[in-house]
């Protein structure tokens, strides 16, 4: 499945206000609230998630951490992590996506990559991944591919519902703008 359109968020947030400005019925109403809702409560789920990071508490790096931008400015932030490849038994070096979310703008921040080395310090030299590890990360990479396809699907689903509101209200031959009840 295609990767969804970078300002999806954005995008889907001014297109249900142009609807509601035009003039929406109290089901058009409705239906808008419902997309809206979906977006606040799921919205580090769906952007992140459409990438194959896995969120919640659990999962993030950091969440809703306070980083300070100088003197000026401070923000709030959640980090989440994938893995870049599934490891094998042999891996002794892996990477690491990783995502940094503005919470107040709802959009990436930054975007970094985490380079892992597996060492033995006894040893003074890599090492492979034990069999217990290479299990665990594997059942990861299956999780983030699992992620990555159901977030997808729930972003295009929200396109399909905002583009339907569209052709209910503006979009749609003869539509006239509810200016109100003028007097």
């Amino acid at each position: 499945m295609d990767t969804p359109p970078h300002r999806w968020l954005a995008d889907v947030k001014k297109r249900i206000g142009k609807c509601i400005i035009f003039g929406l019925r109290p089901k058009q109403v409705d239906e808008a609230g419902k997309i809206l809702r979906v977006l606040a409560r799921d919205w580090k789920e769906l952007l992140a998630g459409s990438e194959g990071f896995l969120v919640g508490r659990s999962r993030a790096g950091l969440e809703r951490h306070r980083v300070a931008w100088g003197e000026m400015d401070s923000m709030h932030v959640s980090v989440y992590h994938k893995l870049r490849e599934s490891p094998t038994n042999s891996t002794d070096s892996f990477l690491l996506d990783v995502l940094i979310l503005s919470e107040r703008h709802q959009r990436p921040a930054a975007r970094c990559v985490e380079d892992i080395v597996l060492y033995d310090y006894r040893k003074g030299a890599k090492t492979p991944l034990k069999e217990f590890m290479s299990r665990k990360f594997n059942q990861t990479w299956k999780a983030q591919e699992q992620a990555g396809k159901l977030n997808k699907l729930r972003i295009y689903n929200l396109l399909e519902r905002v583009e339907g509101l569209e052709k209910e209200s503006w979009d749609k031959e003869g539509a006239v703008e509810d200016l109100g009840a003028g007097g």
